[in-house]
């Protein structure tokens, strides 16, 4: 979570929430308790809430919360299930209520709602941040209190106006956000109440006339969490679904259509591509003027980016980031979890599309960026070093499918990560790419119900598809890296001398010529519509003879004898005659 850059009264306050987002990132996904380590919990809990969380203080004062009657007859049948040993149902699917509110949780609340309404960001990022650090302390095993209990403590400063009760739709989301982060697949009821607060979130937002009817200017940190999170329970639903058949009545919820919808509605409303903006970054007219507009548009393009990888539309999906402006300064490095993201599913796309040499550009550019942020100011959280961890996968992967140039210090990470791997990669085990593409992979879902007459789950799991494209992909370049190893030793050789050093019959080797030249062959970048040989060693086959031409060597070759000229011009005796 970090701050806005994009204030709406003063370009001072955009500069200081550019430099404050980075400083607190570190403390994001802790707040937020890391959708990965969340999901673990959840599948480790004895009975789904019995994780050691974090002691409580004592002396600290409590009151007790009043449970409504549907929460106290599930918290009993949760009870029971643990008594009887029969905790399966409640395995990773439901969080025991809060019972208890704490001073201090009253308090962070209380300046939390306090400074929501000053619309002082930097406030505003403060409260967000220590409301959250409060929870992890006094509720580690449960759900947050409702917003009901804390409505009562606020009494007369609730005053009903529209700032009021936007902020309670997005405490309600925070609170399903929690939720969400310590099981790792919560109950329908919970689903279909976050999908219903998220629908009134996007509904009051895209049903304003005018942008000065939404009285409101969040940090980029948090919008960021509100689009993320929201494809993320849609993710876990879809996954969800996978396994229940009972879910199938619930068509519009977290539905692949809907979910869409709203991104493409909410990029509409802010007007980032108005025919009057060559670059939306720019745009000053209408909603794109308002900061929660611009930037919520902004991030549903980048999220609408990650619910195409995972419905394996990579193709829409690099079509969809030629609108993202990636330079160095682009709205993505506000939010380091967003810059994050974008480049993951930007190299995964790449990868799946063939184009190894744009996935080895991506994936090292980003590497380098988190890298030297590192180092000065350790922002990363745990998920963020887990996605860092999966993108050094995918770049080992693309290294062994097409050997590129990386940065050195990129190169000796991923040699200390996965150097054994590397080797085996290189010698076409597929065992081992089937290892880390199910490791750095997202996991791949269904558009539409999978539950098919005739078909088993199993048989329609996307993830399984995709995993057996690609690794059908790895096995008909398996022979591809060691026929270029022997190639760049010549500049001709016979198919008969070739096919014997790699042990293969002549006819065979030839067709596997053919396909080394249609694998190596591709769009080049994302905006170009032309192809291109990407490899930098070339070949063409005359009769029975390959002739070798080795683009690489031959600019180095070029490079020496033209730096050989230059100095000799530069030694030439020059007399000065009086």
């Amino acid at each position: 979570m970090q701050n806005n850059n994009n204030n709406r009264k003063g370009g001072n306050k955009q500069q200081q929430g550019g430099n404050n987002n980075q400083q607190r990132q570190g403390g994001n996904k802790n707040a937020n308790y890391n959708k990965q380590q969340g999901g673990q919990q959840g599948g480790n809990q004895q009975g789904g809430n019995q994780q050691k969380g974090r002691k409580i203080p004592t002396n600290v004062e409590s009151f007790p919360i009043t449970l409504t009657p549907a929460q106290v007859q599930q918290h009993q049948q949760y009870q029971q299930s643990m008594q009887n040993n029969q905790s399966g149902q409640f395995q990773s699917s439901y969080l025991p209520p809060a019972q208890q509110l704490f001073t201090p949780v009253i308090n962070y609340f209380v300046n939390f709602f306090t400074n929501f309404k000053s619309q002082s960001h930097s406030d505003i990022l403060v409260s967000y941040d220590n409301f959250f650090k409060s929870c992890e302390t006094y509720y580690s095993n449960c759900a947050l209190p409702t917003i009901d209990v804390f409505l009562a403590v606020l009494g007369d400063k609730y005053e009903d106006t529209f700032t009021d009760r936007f902020f309670v739709l997005l405490y309600r989301e925070i609170y399903y956000r929690y939720y969400f982060a310590l099981v790792s697949q919560p109950n329908i009821g919970i689903c279909v109440e976050s999908w219903r607060n998220y629908s009134a979130i996007f509904d009051t937002l895209l049903e304003a006339a005018t942008p000065n009817e939404v009285e409101i200017d969040l940090p980029n940190a948090w919008l960021w969490d509100i689009v993320d999170e929201f494809v993320y329970q849609y993710h876990t639903f879809a996954k969800f679904k996978l396994k229940k058949v009972d879910v199938d009545q619930l068509t519009e919820i977290w539905d692949t259509t809907s979910v869409i919808r709203y991104l493409y509605l909410i990029i509409k409303k802010s007007q980032i591509f108005s025919a009057n903006s060559s670059r939306f970054e720019n745009a000053t007219d209408d909603f794109c003027s308002h900061p929660v507009y611009k930037m919520l548009g902004y991030y549903s393009v980048i999220s609408l980016v990650r619910v195409q990888c995972l419905l394996g539309d990579y193709t829409l999906a690099l079509k969809t980031l030629e609108l993202i402006d990636m330079g160095k300064k682009a709205m993505y490095t506000y939010v380091t979890a967003c810059h994050i993201t974008l480049y993951y599913y930007l190299g995964f796309a790449y990868l799946m599309s063939r184009k190894y040499n744009e996935a080895t550009k991506a994936l090292n550019t980003i590497l380098v960026s988190v890298a030297s942020k590192t180092k000065s100011q350790n922002f990363q959280s745990d998920h963020n070093e887990k996605k860092i961890d999966k993108m050094y996968a995918l770049l080992a992967i693309c290294q062994a499918l097409y050997p590129n140039k990386i940065d050195e210090n990129v190169n000796n990470t991923l040699k200390e990560k996965f150097g054994d791997k590397l080797l085996k990669l290189q010698k076409g085990d597929i065992s081992v790419y089937e290892e880390l593409y199910s490791y750095s992979s997202p996991r791949c879902i269904n558009a539409v119900n999978p539950h098919l007459s005739g078909h088993s789950s199993n048989a329609l799991d996307a993830h399984r598809l995709q995993m057996a494209l690609f690794l059908e992909e790895v096995k008909q370049q398996s022979l591809l890296t060691t026929i270029r190893s022997y190639i760049t030793l010549y500049s001709t050789i016979s198919i008969q001398k070739l096919a014997g050093l790699l042990q293969i019959d002549p006819e065979e080797l030839r067709i596997k010529l053919t396909c080394y030249k249609h694998k190596n062959v591709n769009v080049l970048g994302k905006g170009e519509t032309k192809y291109h040989n990407q490899v930098d060693i070339d070949f063409y086959i005359d009769q029975d003879m390959i002739h070798i031409d080795n683009r690489l060597y031959a600019k180095e070759t070029d490079s020496f004898i033209n730096s050989i000229l230059k100095f000799e011009g530069s030694l030439t005796p020059q007399y000065n005659w009086m």
